[in-house]
């Protein structure tokens, strides 16, 4: 007689059924934790919400008060949007991705508010520039005195108009450029070079050498026979520094200047060439972009070396490296026509002409900045940031230069 074969049944015992329910609690909690800690998933989502309505809410807040109060006043007065000072004759842009400081804050001639609707016509038509901000004037200026070991503390007397250093009080009065230089890298990419100049906004041992290296304000051997003089250079200098200080910032125009030292989309470059091109003016060398920008009543210089570092601060990373993408022609062309070519609403920076500057190198020279169409057109493409020396004599169709406008 067969036995029968009796199947075991197979089940959960207690002990598993326990550790299972506790594996749940945990995991229970976890999720809990996950979802609920302040740095959870509700938590953040709430926070990215509330992030994006405070955004939406200082736009808001800045485009009403430029709509209360678009201009820069009338007889000389300054009015202010959000902190940033508007000069009389100017009116901040109410066009989005214009009207905040962060990405590039841009006024523009006149006293007609510019909107959407004729934003267009204003670009070619109206003088723009856009607020560079200065959180600490000891990062742009210092006093003749500066060096490593007894670094300078600028402090500004808005009663008295007195920009002095504490550090070195018998030198107060000479104030100069605190500017920033570096060593180049470079990549190889095809047959195109892609350079870097990286600049330490940190350092703060730089040095002032009359007649050595890279200073300013200064006067080099080609000046006597041009009419520039020293003491016209420290002054507008001085004047320039002060108002920074007591602003917190300047303008930059926001174009390669144009004739008569305009700053408006679509228009012929000035350029140090001695004659005119068919797409771009010529001036008389370096001097004839420097009297053609210098308008002291109107608070117009060509741009310091120093101011020309703080935009390069102000913009960052991107105008430190080189980029194939920002020269599209191989010869001059109209200012503002490379969208590519645009960093924090400033055009031209990295592409179409090198931008000469007030600033001195050794006893010739003078410096100029970025890049131009003939170097990317033989596949060389450096950054906004880069900085050479030229003859201020010479008579070069590829440099052109920048207006700054002070209060």
């Amino acid at each position: 007689m067969k036995k029968q074969r009796r199947r075991k049944e197979k089940g959960i015992t207690l002990v598993a059924l326990v550790v299972t329910i506790i594996v749940l609690i945990i995991l229970a909690g976890v999720t809990l934790y996950i979802v609920l800690d302040q740095n959870g998933i509700i938590n953040n989502e709430q926070q990215a919400v509330e992030d994006y309505e405070n955004s939406q809410r200082e736009e808001q807040e800045l485009l009403n008060q430029v709509m209360n109060n678009p201009g820069g006043g009338s007889g000389g007065e300054i009015t202010y949007v959000r902190d940033v000072p508007i000069p009389s004759g100017y009116v901040a842009s109410q066009v989005p991705g214009e009207n905040t400081v962060p990405r590039g804050l841009v006024i523009y001639e006149g006293t007609d508010p510019v909107t959407e609707a004729n934003h267009a016509e204003a670009l070619t038509t109206r003088n723009q520039y856009v607020w560079i901000p200065v959180e600490d004037i000891n990062s742009m200026v210092m006093c003749e005195s500066n060096s490593g070991t007894s670094q300078c503390n600028l402090v500004y007397d808005e009663e008295e108009d007195t920009l002095t250093c504490t550090t070195h009080p018998d030198t107060a009065t000479e104030l100069v450029g605190r500017l920033y230089t570096t060593t180049y890298t470079s990549t190889t990419e095809g047959d195109n070079t892609i350079y870097t100049y990286e600049m330490d906004f940190t350092k703060r041992d730089q040095t002032y050498t009359e007649g050595s290296g890279h200073h300013e304000p200064n006067t080099v051997s080609y000046d006597a026979d041009n009419s520039l003089t020293i003491e016209q250079l420290k002054s507008d200098f001085t004047a320039m520094a002060k108002s920074v200080a007591k602003n917190g910032g300047f303008y930059i125009s926001r174009y390669e200047v144009g004739e008569g030292g305009n700053s408006k989309k679509g228009q012929a470059v000035l350029t140090a060439g001695s004659s005119d091109g068919s797409n771009y003016l010529g001036a008389n060398m370096w001097y004839g972009l420097y009297n053609s920008i210098r308008k002291i009543d109107e608070n117009k210089q060509m741009i310091w070396g120093c101011q020309y570092d703080q935009v390069i601060k102000f913009i960052g990373e991107q105008a430190q490296v080189g980029h194939s993408d920002r020269n599209l022609t191989t010869t001059h062309a109209l200012s503002g026509q490379n969208e590519q070519d645009c960093m924090k609403n400033i055009y031209d920076l990295e592409g179409n002409h090198y931008e000469w500057t007030d600033e001195a190198n050794w006893t010739n020279d003078r410096a100029f900045r970025g890049t131009n169409y003939n170097d990317a057109g033989n596949g060389n493409f450096s950054p906004a940031s880069d900085r050479y020396d030229g003859n201020p004599t010479g008579s070069s169709s590829v440099g052109s230069s920048r207006t700054t406008l002070y209060l």
